[in-house]
C-alpha cells in the first residue's frame, strides 16, 4: 500500500495511527473539532483529499457507516480500496455497496483484536476478511498489507461472519453487561474461575456501550441467540427450582 487514510479517531482508529503512522503516509478523517484541538500533531484532512489515498479504513461506529460513505462518495479515486472494522458484516457491506461508486473496491473485515490485546504489538492477532466487490489483485494486496504485519488472515462471508460472531462475541459481551449489573464480591476466597470470569467483565465493559448495541442491533443472528440464550437460563432456573421445592 502506498498510503492509508483512517476514517474515525476512536480508540481502534487511534491504535491504527500508532502502528502505521511511521511506514505510511497516513491522513485522518474525523468530524469532532475536539479530536482535533487534543491531537495537534495528527495529519487531519477533509473528506475532499480522500482521492489522494489508495487504501481507506473506516473505523468509526457501524452506525455511523451511511452518514460517512455519503460524505466519502464523490471523493474516491478509480481503484480505492475501502474497508470497514465493524464487529457486523452484511449491514455495513450493502451500504457500502449502495452508496460507493461501482469504481472503487470494498471489502469487509473484522479485526479480532483491539487497543487492548493489541497494545504490545499485531503479530499472531487475526483479522478476518469479507470480500465484497473487490477484486482479486485488490484482494491480494489487502491480504499481503496485513500478513506483513504479522497479523493472520481467515477469509469469510458476511453471513458467515455475522452467524459466528452472534455467538462467540455477541454472547460474551451480553453476559458481560448483564453481569457488571450484579453485586459481584471481591473475596479473598474467589475460585480461579470467579477470577477469570470479573476480569471478563472489567474487560467488556471497558468498551463503549454504542458498540455493544451496534452488535446486537446489526448483526441479523444476534436476536436468535438471545432468545436461546435466555430459554436455556429458563429451563435450567426451572430444573433448580423443581429440585428446591422436593426438599422442601
Amino acid at each position: 500500500m502506498k498510503n492509508m487514510a483512517i476514517i474515525g479517531f476512536g480508540r481502534f482508529g487511534q491504535l491504527l495511527y500508532r502502528y502505521f503512522k511511521n511506514d505510511l503516509p497516513l491522513g485522518v478523517l474525523d468530524p469532532y473539532q475536539a479530536v482535533k484541538k487534543k491531537y495537534r500533531r495528527v495529519p487531519f484532512i477533509t473528506a475532499e483529499q480522500l482521492n489522494g489515498f489508495e487504501y481507506i479504513i473506516i473505523a468509526t461506529p457501524v452506525s455511523a457507516i451511511e452518514s460517512v460513505s455519503e460524505e466519502i462518495a464523490s471523493h474516491l479515486a478509480d481503484g480505492t480500496i475501502v474497508m470497514d472494522v465493524g464487529a457486523v458484516k452484511t449491514y455495513p457491506l450493502a451500504v457500502l455497496q449502495q452508496r460507493l461508486p461501482s469504481r472503487v473496491h470494498i471489502i469487509g473485515s473484522h479485526p479480532l483484536f483491539g487497543p487492548d490485546s493489541a497494545a504490545h504489538g499485531l503479530q499472531g492477532h487475526t483479522l478476518i476478511l469479507t470480500p465484497s466487490r473487490i477484486s482479486r489483485t485488490a484482494l491480494q494486496a489487502v491480504r499481503h498489507f496485513w500478513q506483513e504485519q504479522g497479523v493472520e488472515i481467515v477469509e469469510l462471508t458476511a453471513h458467515e461472519q455475522d452467524r459466528l460472531m452472534a455467538w462467540t462475541l455477541a454472547l460474551t459481551h451480553f453476559l458481560g453487561r448483564a453481569l457488571v449489573q450484579l453485586p459481584l464480591p471481591d473475596t479473598p476466597i474467589a475460585t480461579r474461575d470467579y477470577k477469570f470470569l470479573k476480569q471478563l467483565v472489567r474487560k467488556i465493559n471497558r468498551d463503549t456501550m454504542e458498540l455493544f448495541l451496534d452488535m446486537h442491533r446489526y448483526n441479523p443472528y444476534a436476536q436468535e441467540m438471545r432468545t436461546t440464550l435466555m430459554e436455556a437460563i429458563e429451563s435450567l432456573k426451572k430444573q433448580l427450582d423443581h429440585l428446591q421445592k422436593e426438599i422442601e
